[in-house]
């Protein structure tokens, strides 16, 4: 019946639905799997460690190899610009936010970030996306306006 509605050979459709099969069983085998708190805390310790060292070897150690990371820089500047790799994203991670910026942890929904600040502006809100016990994906906001309600809460607090 359904071959008959699509307009498809029967074989053609079993063959359709097999693969549907396939993909569905291998993205539940691959499916994210998170992991508590305490080891969101450790591995955010371990990255701003190494940033704080300019350890490049550390850096590496705690992202993914096929690590992605992009910034977003607001209207101000370029859109998106992103980095694919554990080397060249960890390059760039220290080139900006290794001495002698100073990086805080703080979650955010739930999931691991790091306030940036360069000298004593805040300069950055670092998201990390995390699969099992490395960092998948770097997410920079460097969004002068975007920070700017955060920069007034944390000076608020202080």
């Amino acid at each position: 019946e359904v071959a008959q509605s699509v307009g498809r050979t029967v074989p053609g459709c079993r063959q359709l639905a097999r693969r549907a099969r396939q993909k569905m069983a291998a993205s539940q085998n691959d499916a994210r799997f998170d992991i508590g708190a305490d080891e969101h805390r450790q591995v955010t310790e371990k990255f701003i460690a190494a940033c704080a060292g300019g350890d490049l070897q550390g850096l590496i150690g705690v992202l993914a190899p096929d690590v992605w990371g992009d910034v977003d820089f607001g209207p101000a500047g370029p859109r998106r610009a992103t980095r694919s790799g554990a080397a060249v994203v960890a390059a760039n991670l220290l080139r900006f936010w290794g001495p002698p910026a100073t990086l805080v942890s703080l979650p955010v929904a739930g999931e691991p970030a790091i306030l940036a600040f360069s000298g004593r502006e805040l300069a950055a809100v670092i998201e990390l996306s995390m699969h099992g016990e490395r960092i998948q994906s770097v997410h920079v906001v460097a969004d002068p306006d975007r920070l700017a309600l955060l920069s007034s809460q944390l000076t608020a607090l202080a």
